[in-house]
């Protein structure tokens, strides 16, 4: 799957030490962009997906916690400095952190679930817009289908932050689109990499697969086919939206 007019743009991923974000990093490398691949704890993740995409194209590794302003105000300097500017944000960095019941949740994880989830991407589109501006480019916003059902078994908050992200790439669109930069949004299911390994058992990864309409759970790459074309001129008059990458799990009219 090639995007001819995705070679050589500046494509920021956050969170791409593995899973999604490493996927999507890969994926953009394919298509000749120069990738900033973002890390903030798994080093080794990070210089991992750094080197496969350095084979493939240019780019740079980048540390920052994204809950933190002067951390993403200079992860975005940064980038911008090595690559010359930015044509694509992936706000994919987040994660369920531990699994917590509304009723004994502690206040700490709350604000946690949010800044990790939420303020992250707002800090880092923020600090992004006015590059953004200059080449009319897009952001993409990574949700989950936890903020349409409510999540499970402790994934109330984490839900709850993530239909945030749904809400917040809704109204970035509506504000971003004067200045010509498209805000989508792609929701994934249950997919298949170290987040649900860590928070999710196989049994229950066994039992959601048999839910699916389409008889199993997701790899990282269909979520980043997804994001590649909302980064692509094929998705040139969409704003606003989102894609569900989730076999048919959820589904609306």
């Amino acid at each position: 799957m090639i995007y001819e007019d995705l070679k050589g743009k500046k494509v920021l991923v956050t969170g791409s030490s593995s899973g999604i974000g490493a996927a999507t990093a890969k994926m953009f490398a394919l298509q000749g962009c120069f990738v900033g691949v973002h890390y903030f704890r798994t080093e080794s993740g990070g210089k991992e997906t750094f080197d496969e995409v350095n084979k493939i194209s240019d780019g740079c590794l980048l540390k920052a916690d994204m809950r933190d302003k002067k951390q993403v105000v200079k992860l975005l300097e940064d980038f911008v400095k090595q690559a010359g500017g930015i044509d694509v944000l992936v706000n994919n960095a987040g994660s369920l952190i531990a699994r917590q019941f509304f009723a004994d949740a502690t206040e700490e994880y709350f604000d946690d679930a949010f800044a990790t989830n939420v303020k992250n991407a707002f800090l880092v589109s923020q600090a992004a817009l006015e590059e953004l501006k200059k080449t009319k480019g897009c952001i993409v916003n990574i949700g989950s289908i936890a903020g349409h059902n409510g999540g499970a078994g402790g994934g109330g908050i984490y839900a709850s932050a993530k239909a945030a992200v749904a809400t917040m790439t809704i109204a970035m669109a509506k504000e971003f689109a004067p200045f010509g930069i498209r805000v989508n949004s792609v929701m994934p299911g249950l997919i298949e990499t170290r987040f649900h390994e860590q928070f999710s058992t196989a049994e229950r990864r066994a039992a959601v697969a048999k839910e699916t309409p389409l008889g199993r759970n997701g790899r990282a790459e269909d979520v980043a086919k997804a994001i590649l074309f909302l980064a692509s001129d094929a998705a040139g008059f969409i704003t606003g939206e989102y894609i569900a990458v989730n076999g048919g799990l959820y589904m609306r009219a």
